[in-house]
């Protein structure tokens, strides 16, 4: 049997999305019990069902948005779409232009490559920044905070990288760092990174990214988090 699950924390609005669904199963629950006791006729139970069931078939599916994965492969849940590609076949995972219909929508959201389909946008993007007095639907989007979104990204690419043949596995590593930067240290054999090692890591690479740390500094940090003597 095939388990899929999300390797990731959940977001608010999924969160939420999920309360919906509860509330709303409740509701439906109330007026089928009412209906069969008499409290109200049946006209008026269709009349709320017609309403209700609508409503929690979206939410349900809304409460179930987002990338999961298992032993198999990946699969990218949007509001009208799921698609499943095998690890075998998953190329890349990697920033990309979040869109809507061909419609650039100014984010960036997390990108399948792929052989043999073209790339498969998931509904993960990344929210840098709020803009009040510049509206943009993001129904069947995900928007997360920008910590929460490099999580995922980070977390999906060790996914990949896990779940291809051993020999084929590159080096584990946060986020590749931009060309022309000096050659990185021989790894050296130590003790796997923990979860919060791992993050604190990718973080400092994002900031390294960035131009906030100085090659040097970069460099000490890096050391210190590794636990290097």
């Amino acid at each position: 049997m095939t388990v899929w699950r999300r390797p990731y924390s959940l977001d608010l609005t999924t969160v939420g999305a999920i309360f919906v669904v509860v509330g709303t199963a409740g509701y439906l629950g109330f007026f089928v019990f009412a209906a069969g006791s008499g409290m109200i006729s049946e006209p008026e139970a269709v009349f709320f069902g017609v309403w209700f069931v609508p409503g929690l078939v979206v939410a349900l599916r809304r409460a179930m948005l987002g990338v999961w994965v298992s032993h198999i492969g990946i699969r990218s849940r949007s509001l009208f779409h799921t698609t499943t590609v095998p690890w075998a076949s998953v190329v890349e995972i990697h920033n990309g232009t979040g869109s809507m219909v061909g419609l650039d929508m100014g984010r960036v959201a997390i990108v399948i490559e792929r052989t043999g389909g073209g790339p498969v946008q998931t509904p993960i993007q990344r929210g840098d920044f709020i803009q009040p007095f510049n509206f943009r639907p993001e129904l069947g989007r995900l928007v997360t905070w920008p910590e929460h979104y490099d999580e995922i990204l980070a977390t999906l690419r060790e996914c990949h990288r896990n779940a291809r043949p051993r020999e084929q596995r590159a080096p584990a590593s946060p986020d590749p760092v931009r060309a022309g930067r000096p050659d990185q240290p021989e790894p050296v054999r130590r003790p796997a990174p923990s979860a919060a090692q791992r993050r604190d890591i990718h973080a400092l690479t994002r900031q390294y990214e960035r131009g906030v740390l100085t090659d040097a500094e970069y460099a000490a940090e890096l050391a210190r988090l590794r636990g290097d003597g």
